[in-house]
């Protein structure tokens, strides 16, 4: 058998050039996949090999260190070093992702005026066809390699994307350090956002986090308010299942949920006990502060807080994201799976505010919500 070294300088080999063939790059994976299950050879001499290939490699280039970055996330999850990953991919990332917009607009530049009068046979063919989707709509074969030409680069960029941002996303959601570099990044954040709609959209979601991030969150019917720390929290879902079972703790009427379901989702632990959780509340942000919170339906929808957002939308009042919380609007029940596995999440209660602060807060929101 072929050792894992051996297979991992293989890899680096046949992705070189803008001609490498897909069938030997998919065989030399193979290959090293059947040596880490093997055993055989150094996982972490392999691992090196592969990150000096990423660090090497150019975007103009236009080879297929895509596989040989997806191939490292691999040993990452295997238990190779997080960090070094993180280290050699993140630098490598803007250009690929602006080279994938580029020739996404160049793709959608070719296609006729959207229209959505389709029938199902006809959209069902659409997608059959497809190279892959960009902002929703499929790319046709014959698009996709018209342009190929004159930017091969971008072309490669925009195909193998999800081959980048795999193994990104692995080394962010297993070490704090790089993920803290990557949020802090707006060069990063911007042009992952462009291509969330085209194969970057974990990602996306991932740079929105909320890091150790204090709170304001506002219970009207109870009259009481708390600061919280959300941390890890990148979906509305999570914070909403994380928030109940803080405030929970503090008297705060909440659904009845296991308290081991709570612990799946913050990631203390593998088994998830039941496949849904029941909501406790309907999330809105500051300015439906002075509204009669015990009737969902006669809320603005605007000031709602869908459990499908991201924390990163909502917005701030005094210099923190607030949020209103009222009774839940119908008996919701929401998944259990955790987005990101294996991201440590946490909100936590750090503070209840008093009354006369409580009353004084809600009173400062309900005039900022004015227009």
């Amino acid at each position: 058998m072929t050792d894992i070294v051996t297979a991992a300088r293989d890899l680096v080999q046949v992705v070189d050039g803008a001609d490498w063939e897909l069938a030997r790059v998919q065989a030399a994976q193979d290959t090293l996949y059947a040596a880490l299950d093997a055993g055989a050879g150094d996982p972490a001499e392999a691992f090196a090999v592969l990150l000096d290939r990423v660090v090497r490699s150019h975007v103009d280039d236009a080879d297929g260190v895509a596989h040989v970055a997806i191939t490292a996330g691999a040993l990452v999850e295997a238990g190779s070093s997080a960090r070094a990953l993180g280290d050699a991919v993140l630098p490598k990332l803007v250009p690929v992702l602006r080279a994938a917009r580029r020739y996404g607009d160049w793709c959608l530049s070719q296609l006729p005026p959207r229209t959505d009068v389709l029938d199902e046979d006809d959209r069902a063919e659409s997608m059959i066809e497809a190279a892959l989707h960009v902002d929703e709509r499929p790319i046709p074969r014959d698009v996709f390699r018209a342009g190929m030409a004159a930017d091969r680069p971008g072309a490669t960029s925009l195909y193998w994307l999800r081959k980048w941002v795999l193994p990104t996303v692995a080394a962010l959601t297993r070490d704090r350090v790089v993920l803290e570099r990557a949020v802090a990044d707006p060069e990063l954040v911007v042009a992952t956002h462009a291509v969330a709609g085209a194969g970057a959209h974990s990602l996306d979601i991932l740079l929105g986090v909320e890091l150790d991030r204090t709170w304001l969150v506002l219970c009207p019917l109870q009259n009481r308010a708390f600061r919280v720390v959300v941390d890890g929290v990148a979906d509305n879902f999570t914070l909403h299942v994380l928030l109940a079972d803080a405030l929970g703790r503090y008297g705060i009427p909440t659904a009845d949920n296991p308290p081991e379901l709570f612990d799946y989702v913050r990631g203390t632990v593998e088994e998830c006990p039941r496949n849904h959780i029941v909501g406790s509340f309907t999330m809105y942000d500051y300015r439906a502060a002075g509204s009669t919170v015990a009737e969902p339906m006669g809320i603005d929808r605007e000031y709602w807080v869908w459990g499908e957002g991201h924390p990163r939308d909502v917005p701030y009042f005094e210099g923190m994201r607030t949020l209103v919380l009222g009774p839940p609007w119908a008996k919701a029940i929401l998944g259990s799976e955790r987005t990101f596995w294996s991201l440590p999440t946490d909100v936590r209660v750090v503070e209840e505010l008093t009354v006369d602060q409580t009353r004084s807060l809600l009173a400062r929101a309900t005039v900022g919500a004015r227009p």
